[in-house]
């Protein structure tokens, strides 16, 4: 007998209405569930300071971070979509979040951030020098997207990967893969004291 854990079947009311949204635009990228409910673990543990999301899309991961967001603590998401943060704007009401339309790094000076999202594949990799900055002392990243080594396609096996290389060699940082299902991976990093 297979049992149903609250741990892989909980979707807050929030998520619920932005799966939604996405859904009526057939937005596709959206936060998978496995990583919305490491957010409610990880957001749930941020006291004070500023968490920073970027790529809002339609609100998926936003919603997650609303359902475990402390009422001392601020939310910024941005997005590069007019479009995504009008629609979010009007779906998602809640009184801790300031959605922003633009380019994350036009964000980062009402920062440091305790906690990122990075959602958005330039942050994680052309821009990521300013992504660490944007970091503050023992705050925490997540980046998902990943695809573990053993699931590479052919034409990325036996080549360097640089994010992985920033990432998870950074001397300022304690950072580690984890596997969110057998062929998803995010990257979770610390920035040291």
């Amino acid at each position: 007998m297979t049992t149903a854990y609250r741990s892989n079947t909980y979707i807050p009311e929030l998520v619920k209405a932005s799966k939604k949204l996405a859904e009526e635009k057939e937005f596709i990228n959206s936060c998978s569930d496995e990583v919305g409910r490491l957010l409610l673990v990880l957001v749930g543990q941020v006291r004070d300071g500023k968490i920073l999301e970027i790529g809002t899309g339609y609100g998926v991961g936003s919603s997650w971070i609303l359902s475990a967001i402390a009422p001392t603590v601020e939310f910024i998401s941005v997005d590069n979509s007019k479009e995504k943060i009008v629609d979010v704007t009007n779906t998602l009401l809640h009184n801790q979040v300031e959605f922003m339309y633009g380019d994350w790094k036009e964000v980062i000076a009402k920062g440091p951030f305790q906690f990122i999202f990075a959602d958005a594949a330039a942050a994680k990799t052309l821009e990521r020098e300013i992504l660490f900055q944007a970091l503050n002392t023992c705050g925490m990243l997540l980046m998902d997207d990943f695809t573990p080594e053993e699931y590479f396609p052919e034409e990325w096996k036996g080549k360097p990967d640089e994010v992985r290389e920033y990432w998870l060699n950074h001397e300022e940082l304690i950072a580690t893969e984890i596997y969110l299902t057998p062929k998803t991976s995010a990257i979770l990093a610390t920035k040291r004291n």
